[in-house]
């Protein structure tokens, strides 16, 4: 773990980041901490535990503390509770709902956990990641300040809200409102691509436009997989491999690829993600026919995954046309483009153009089994062409290193510091 705070009070500029997810599986949040650490902040992540035991662990000079800051449940659990929800959701919404502003969740239980380490910390800058902690690192910005000290708040919208589907319209509205004040009182705000760019300035009511650090994957940080993807799906070199890797839903597009797989013969997916969510289950339940081809495969470590990633011969992006999606370069993109796969992904509008100018993949209709079919089969019968755009230029253009360049020179400059770099420390969670 890096040096204490303690150990550089007079050297070290302070940054606080604060994330309601339990951080390990969070790469932009992880890479921020490890980028700042290395270049001469001291960094403390406050993350959520779903325990009353507060943990800590690190990852380069960063430390990260994990307090009990909301309720936690499974994904089954919570897939059980939204399907009851939505029998009685548009009832209760219609009748009582919509007349009120409900209050945020776990907002005065995370100011009351996070205040005190905060406190006693001291930061020079906090930093929100995603709207859900916007308003938590707001409040804490303005505790310090009545106790006289003064720090600088970072906004880093991952989320464009109006499009955040799984909101009711009077909560929607609500963090809205938190994400307006507290934006006009961000001292820098970071979004993910230019596309989110454009909807939130008018959303958000500012006129500067946001700094974007897009959430591309490590590029000197990378470290040689400990697995192989192939032998862990008890494959042969020769034999096709489709790749998805992430977050699983049913608007993600998996299932699409699936049933397109039954007119592939020969062809494999292997599914990186975590084998106990609801709708990776049913996957497996609703393709017994696929057993030998669909291979659910668990998460290695970030700093791994374009090392693993690699002896895949092409990597899926086959999202449903939503707002957030049209608008986000996510970062399977770039691990896929940094593991030198050919890119199959939906006609969403950032992506399908950014695959269009680079030429390293073909584009399909979404939710179109036979058009991703179409485009799979093109890129498999010529993938060197595909991977023959991945120059070093390229490849160093979409890396998170050249984004930390820009992230911390935004944070010099709003803090007005000069720290001094340190020798690098590896991506691992220590």
């Amino acid at each position: 773990m890096g040096n204490s705070p303690q150990s550089n009070a007079k050297v070290a500029p302070r940054t606080l980041h604060i994330v309601l997810n339990a951080v390990v599986e969070d790469s932009r949040v992880l890479k921020c901490a490890w980028s700042l650490g290395n270049a001469g902040w001291d960094v403390l992540v406050i993350g959520a535990t779903s325990t009353q035991h507060i943990d800590e662990i690190g990852i380069g000079y960063a430390r990260i503390k994990r307090l009990h800051l909301k309720p936690v449940v499974t994904q089954q659990q919570m897939a059980l509770f939204l399907r009851y929800m939505r029998k009685i959701k548009r009832k209760i919404e219609n009748r009582i709902i919509k007349k009120l502003n409900p209050p945020i969740p776990n907002l005065h239980r995370s100011v009351a956990a996070i205040s005190p380490v905060a406190l006693e910390f001291l930061p020079d800058v906090i930093h929100a990641h995603d709207y859900t902690a916007l308003p938590i690192a707001g409040a804490i910005v303005e505790k310090l300040k009545k106790s006289g000290h003064v720090c600088k708040l970072v906004y880093d919208a991952h989320e464009y809200v109006p499009g955040v589907a799984h909101l009711n319209k009077p909560l929607r509205r609500v963090y809205t409102n938190k994400e307006r004040y507290f934006a006009a009182r961000s001292s820098a705000i970071l979004s993910v691509s230019e596309g989110m760019n454009e909807l939130l300035i008018p959303h958000l009511g500012i006129s500067a436009i946001p700094d974007i650090v897009a959430n591309d994957p490590l590029f000197e940080g990378q470290q040689p997989s400990k697995r192989n993807l192939r032998t862990d799906c008890g494959i042969s070199s020769d034999v096709p491999l489709l790749v998805y890797s992430g977050a699983v839903a049913p608007q993600r597009g998996v299932g699409d690829a699936l049933n397109a797989l039954r007119n592939m013969p020969g062809v494999h997916l292997a599914l990186i993600a975590n084998p106990k969510n609801a709708t990776v289950i049913k996957y497996v339940e609703d393709h017994p026919d696929l057993e030998d081809r669909f291979h659910v495969l668990p998460y290695v470590p970030n700093a791994e995954l374009v090392s693993y990633l690699s002896t895949a011969d092409i990597g899926l992006i086959p999202i449903h046309h939503k707002l957030n999606h049209e608008i986000s370069l996510i970062t399977k993109f770039g691990e896929y483009m940094q593991a030198r796969l050919p890119i199959v992904v939906s006609d969403v509008r950032t992506m399908s153009a950014e695959v269009r100018r680079l030429g390293n993949g073909e584009v399909f209709i979404a939710a179109d089994t036979a058009d991703f079919a179409r485009a799979v089969n093109k890129v498999l019968k010529n993938k060197a062409a595909y991977v023959n755009v991945y120059t070093p230029e390229v490849l160093s253009e979409r890396s998170w290193e050249r984004q930390a360049e820009h992230l911390v020179a935004i944070y010099n400059k709003i803090a007005d510091v000069s720290p001094t770099p340190r020798a690098h420390m590896p991506f691992e969670i220590n």
